[in-house]
């Protein structure tokens, strides 16, 4: 039997790391009786923290399941990191629910990723809750944190609650709008007397609250601007409605081992959020064809490929034959999963607004729009992921791990969506770009892990290019005599700069001194040659090699001479017509706060860097630049630092540009030394 839609609350909790948004899901779950006790991050047994990497560092590396069936309702909850490098995981799961939980430290207040989770509900048209957390430990101030997320989302970020004394006093959350208590400790049922103090605000935000409720009601509205109390019973169902239509952002508050206000919380993520709407914001119908996306895919090592789906219409059975709309290929699953953590709960059917797991799809990748067979829906848009920004060269440890290696790293993007992978020819590495550092050393344990190969990891190289500055003119002779036949092939070619980036080959031949049928041979001579330069031996670029002279031999010649003899000869013009080496240069926007734009262009200073252009957007900097390759490589660690995680940017290749004299020798004698 399939649950009501209207019985359901898609929910995904974000948070700064540390904001102990983990550990709320696991007291969450030990209060609705589905655990026997909470597990502890600092002990690594929490059922959404369960993954080696996870356990390991304390903190969550990827979004996980934990399904709760409170009052009547279900609520599928996706725990989220909240740690910069895993953001992908975050849109993932925000882009499949209807109301978000903004776990705040009650001690930090609104951190970077608090302000980064804010500002991805708000785009996606989520349905915000916030819960205070950590009002137990000292140096908690509810009301401060309260002061930034109002700074943060506005006015209507209002109070549902306020605590009575702050750690280690603090006794308990009142509710503003009918004055209840929910003590820290069930012991303690009789509420404290308030301060004045207390008494002044919660009657201040008390009057806040029902003005932003009543304006929902034009009814409501005029009795209270007539001076007409307004009983609960007419408030909360105007408080929902304010909700929902985002009129009001419920702040709540509590700590992990306070039980009352984690009960509270899911009384409110009950009463306040929406149940699951279609794609297009409408009521969807069990009886409709089926239409679903896939959010989130991991390789279990034991179910193989789990792909992690929402239902926006339409029923899933066990037996529904589907087809994927994206990859236009027939899929069947075995039965629909239910997943808390890596626990499986296993169903006969899933209907719309559910979220479940499902194995053994040949053909369906993150994103995917799924339909039972034969109904020719339109596909769903594609999740949009942020473009990974850090780029490291991966190279295998031993030649069994370089067979391994290139099937292990398409599985590894099968989970990770932010990450890139692509080879490198001319500098002969794997090259993969994640969203940071954490990112990256994840990757390399999963790949341990999970597929036994193991990887070694640099900076990758650079792709330097070698050009001329003037013309020269230079022979090239190969001779060579073994008994019988012996090897004859003779040129000249000169050689001139040529600044359009192409290569460009022609011949001036008079008088037959060259054979027509050699003179490919000596092209093909030249266009090796162009691959390993004099000066450092990277390949050669913007020139123009004209033959123009040359002599034969009517029995020993021949297209290998001919060729040998270009190569002698293009090496001896590139050294006499002056050298000199090429880097490639990016051009790159960065977005980052105002308030850091003179940190960022002194940065790029530092970096070679040449600033096109600075705007103002709102209350962020757009920068154009021009920035050699070699300089942005650790570019991404700085910009994080500088603006604590705010900033971000992205690059595209501009063009190449003659290395600085001082900085090229330094590439040249490295690249002599390493053998390039």
């Amino acid at each position: 039997m399939t649950t009501p839609r209207e019985a359901i609350r898609n929910i995904a909790v974000l948070a700064h790391t540390g904001a102990g948004k983990t550990s709320l899901v696991e007291s969450m779950l030990f209060n609705a009786g589905l655990i026997n006790r909470k597990g502890r991050v600092e002990d690594g047994n929490t059922t959404t923290d369960y993954l080696p990497e996870e356990t390991k560092r304390k903190v969550s590396i990827q979004s996980a399941m934990a399904l709760i069936k409170w009052q009547g309702a279900k609520l599928n909850i996706i725990d989220t990191p909240g740690y910069s490098d895993f953001f992908g995981e975050v849109i993932s799961a925000v882009s499949v629910v209807e109301g978000t939980l903004l776990v705040v430290c009650g001690v930090n207040g609104v951190q970077v990723q608090t302000e980064a989770a804010w500002q991805l509900s708000q785009d996606k048209g989520r349905i915000p809750v916030v819960f205070i957390n950590k009002l137990d430990r000292e140096n908690s101030n509810y009301g401060k944190a309260l002061e930034q997320l109002r700074e943060l989302g506005g006015p209507h970020v209002l109070p549902l609650q306020w605590p009575l004394g702050a750690a280690p006093h603090w006794q308990g959350m009142v509710d503003i709008l009918d004055g209840t208590f929910v003590p820290t400790n069930p012991k303690f049922k009789d509420m404290p007397a308030l301060s004045t103090e207390e008494s002044e605000n919660i009657k201040s935000w008390r009057d806040k609250l029902v003005e932003a409720i009543v304006e929902m009601d034009e009814e409501l509205l005029m009795r209270y601007l007539d001076g007409e109390a307004i009983d609960l019973e007419e408030l909360r169902p105007a408080l929902a409605v304010a909700v929902k239509e985002g009129k009001i952002v419920p702040v709540l508050g509590g700590a992990i081992n306070a039980d009352g206000t984690v009960k509270r919380l899911l009384d409110d993520l009950v009463a306040l959020l929406p149940a699951p709407l279609d794609e297009e914001g409408q009521e969807p119908s069990a009886g409709a064809p089926l239409k679903a996306q896939v959010f989130k895919t991991v390789i279990d090592p034991y179910l193989g490929k789990v792909n992690f789906v929402r239902i926006y219409q339409g029923t899933l059975r066990a037996d529904t034959p589907l087809y994927n709309g994206t990859s236009q290929k027939e899929e069947k699953p075995a039965a629909p999963l239910f997943m808390t953590g890596k626990n499986q709960q296993p169903a006969d059917a899933a209907g719309p607004g559910e979220i479940i797991a499902l194995v053994k799809l040949q053909h369906t990748h993150t994103g995917d729009t799924l339909f039972a067979k034969g109904t020719g829906l339109t596909p769903l848009r594609p999740i949009e992921f942020p473009n990974p920004s850090l780029s490291m060269a991966f190279y295998p440890a031993t030649k069994a791990d370089e067979d391994k290696l290139g099937t292990s790293l398409q599985r590894l993007l099968e989970e990770e969506p932010c990450l890139k992978i692509h080879r490198n020819t001319e500098t002969k590495e794997t090259i993969l770009t994640g969203m940071g550092t954490l990112h990256m050393e994840v990757c390399v344990e999963r790949l341990q892990r999970k597929y036994g190969v193991n990887v070694t990891t640099s900076w990758p190289k650079i792709p330097y290019r070698e050009s001329i500055r003037r013309t020269a003119k230079a022979e090239g002779k190969h001779k060579k005599q073994t008994g019988g036949h012996g090897q004859y092939g003779h040129v000249w070619l000169v050689l001139e700069p040529k600044h359009d980036g192409d290569f460009e080959f022609v011949e001036s031949i008079f008088g037959g001194v060259v054979p027509k049928n050699f003179i490919p041979a000596v092209e093909k001579g030249v266009r090796e040659s162009l691959l390993e330069g004099t000066l450092a031996g990277y390949p050669v670029m913007n020139i123009k090699v004209n033959l123009v002279d040359g002599s034969y031999h009517p029995v020993d010649s021949s297209e290998l001479s001919f060729k040998m003899a270009a190569h002698i000869a293009f090496k001896k013009g590139m050294e006499m017509a002056d050298p000199y080496l090429l880097e490639p240069v990016m051009q790159v926007e960065i977005n980052v706060p105002e308030h850091h734009l003179g940190d960022i262009l002194g940065d790029l200073n530092s970096r070679r860097g040449r600033v096109l252009s600075s705007d103002m957007v709102g209350k962020r900097q757009i920068i154009q630049a021009l920035v050699p390759q070699q300089e942005l490589i650790q570019f991404p660690l700085q910009l994080q630092a500088i603006t604590h995680g705010r900033g971000s940017y992205r690059a595209q290749f501009h063009s190449y540009q003659e290395v600085p004299a001082r900085l090229a020798q330094t590439i040249i004698e490295s690249a002599r030394k390493n053998g390039h």
